[in-house]
């Protein structure tokens, strides 16, 4: 990951931007089997690999004079599973309360119905900045996927959420690196999105931040 990072940092260098970065010391096992106990399910290995054998929560960021930016900001583990336990608590329904409401503004109730009760194993990795999330995917169907968590899925649209955008989260965070972690220049993650996970060769990435192979 270490290597990763250096060539990220390398290639805007050359480009005269400086990439700012700040890793947490990793976790111990300890913190993941709180964590785990905490909600109740098991952590994906990928992950967990990832977060203590490299860094427990990190903050990347660089900025450009003509508009790009860069930015990726992974909570630590106690904060994520935090995240998706006060979520419970406010923004999923439990399984009563999802059917008295019914969502009445999804094309396809019933699918939201099923939607609501997966997020409830969603643990919130990286906030968007616009109440979206990028989250990591704990039910047994589609575990460990990295997945986009759009804020207002119930207000519109299926009745689906949790878009794929990385079957592993080790996968996601080399691919993203290619880009220098930009962000799409929508600034909306679906924009590059395709059923097997973001199209990292969208013309939404800007080409200048490429690295080369």
């Amino acid at each position: 990951m270490q290597k990763t990072l250096d060539r990220v940092a390398k290639h805007l260098a050359d480009a005269g931007i400086a990439l700012n970065v700040e890793l947490n010391p990793p976790a111990t096992t300890g913190d993941v089997d709180t964590a785990q106990s905490r909600i109740g399910l098991a952590l994906p290995p990928a992950y967990v690999d990832f977060v203590t054998q490299f860094a427990n929560g990190l903050s990347l960021s660089w900025t450009t004079d003509d508009g790009p930016f860069g930015s990726f900001e992974l909570e630590p583990v106690a904060n994520s599973v935090g995240g998706v336990l006060e979520m419970r608590d406010w923004r999923f329904y439990d399984d009563d309360a999802a059917r008295d409401y019914g969502f009445p503004y999804t094309d396809d109730p019933d699918l939201a119905l099923v939607t609501n009760k997966l997020m409830h194993n969603w643990i919130p990795l990286h906030a968007v900045g616009n109440g979206d999330n990028l989250s990591l995917d704990l039910n047994p169907e589609g575990f460990g996927n990295v997945v986009f968590d759009h804020h207002s899925w119930l207000d519109g649209g299926t009745g689906a959420n949790g878009f794929l955008m990385a079957s592993d989260f080790t996968s996601f965070f080399e691919a993203w690196a290619t880009v220098c972690f930009a962000q799409p220049k929508s600034l909306w993650w679906k924009s590059v999105l395709t059923d097997d996970g973001v199209d990292w060769a969208s013309d939404q990435f800007d080409d200048r931040f490429r690295l080369t192979p």
